[in-house]
């Protein structure tokens, strides 16, 4: 391989566009950028920059964990949710463009309801993401988040110490709600939820990049629907009186949803939320 930065690229792009990788040239970059701990753009203003032998073969690992369909993030321990930076490795979910929607809804309806001093819990937390970020952005709220998975549990945490966040927000290792019940956490404002939705059925059906993500981070069951069933009555157990579910569900799984929180005792009457594609996304719900 050729040691200057533009012919280092360029074979790389071919490289990785021949092993079926969608946007090849992208991802040539990024891997490059990251390992140099600079801008992409600054790669095209050093192109005859010449590598050394250590970047060289560093470059090339990282090409071939890429050419197997290892997810960028995953290679390069880093994440982008929210305009924050998160750590990220493999064995734990890497947050989506959907779920900051989610999260996007979540705080313009808290700034609506001039929601502020706000207790919440975050179930199936995996990075934190999803409650660091609404901590960042609802400066005087505290958040809680669980996952069953240690490794996810210990990925939070340092996620939640890299944003200085040590004061109010925790992650706790345990099965949904099982950390905070009974009666060790309750009066919660929001209760939030990315859980596991594709029915088994389609996990082969996948991309090859979201097979090497973690398969109990994804599966839910013979219908995709079996991690709500868990959690449905658990956020009830959690939350005060008007406090909010806010749920992300699969693009196909909304009617199915709505009837499925309509049902249960203790909720309200379910609103059904669309990204911004149009799909079906979201479920918020008050408690009664």
């Amino acid at each position: 391989m050729a040691s200057k930065i533009r012919e280092v690229l360029d074979r790389a792009d071919d490289f990785l566009n021949d092993h079926g990788v969608d946007n090849s040239r992208l991802d040539a970059e990024v891997l490059l950028a990251d390992l140099l701990s600079t801008e992409r753009i600054k790669l095209y203003v050093n192109y005859d920059y010449p590598l050394n032998d250590e970047e060289l073969s560093a470059y090339r690992s990282r090409l071939k964990k890429r050419a197997r369909g290892v997810p960028i993030s995953y290679i390069t321990g880093r994440t982008e949710f929210m305009s924050l930076e998160f750590e990220i490795e493999p064995g734990v979910l890497i947050p989506r463009p959907e779920t900051e929607e989610l999260v996007e809804e979540i705080l313009a309806f808290c700034r609506q309801n001039d929601w502020q001093q706000l207790k919440i819990v975050d179930l199936g937390t995996g990075t934190g993401a999803i409650m660091i970020s609404l901590v960042k952005y609802l400066p005087e709220a505290k958040a809680i988040g669980t996952d069953i998975s240690t490794e996810a549990v210990k990925l939070a945490r340092r996620n939640i110490k890299k944003h200085d966040l040590e004061e109010r927000a925790a992650a706790l290792a345990g099965n949904w709600a099982a950390p905070l019940l009974p009666e060790k956490e309750a009066g919660v404002d929001l209760v939030v939820s990315n859980p596991p939705y594709i029915p088994e059925e389609k996990m082969e059906e996948l991309p090859r990049r979201v097979q090497k993500e973690p398969r109990r981070a994804l599966a839910a069951g013979e219908d995709g629907l079996s991690c709500y069933r868990k959690i449905l009555p658990q956020a009830v157990s959690l939350l005060r009186p008007e406090g909010l579910f806010a749920l992300e569900i699969g693009h196909d799984q909304g009617e199915r949803m709505k009837e499925m929180t309509a049902e249960q005792e203790g909720l309200g009457e379910p609103e059904l939320k669309q990204d911004g594609a149009g799909r079906d996304r979201m479920i918020f719900v008050r408690r009664n």
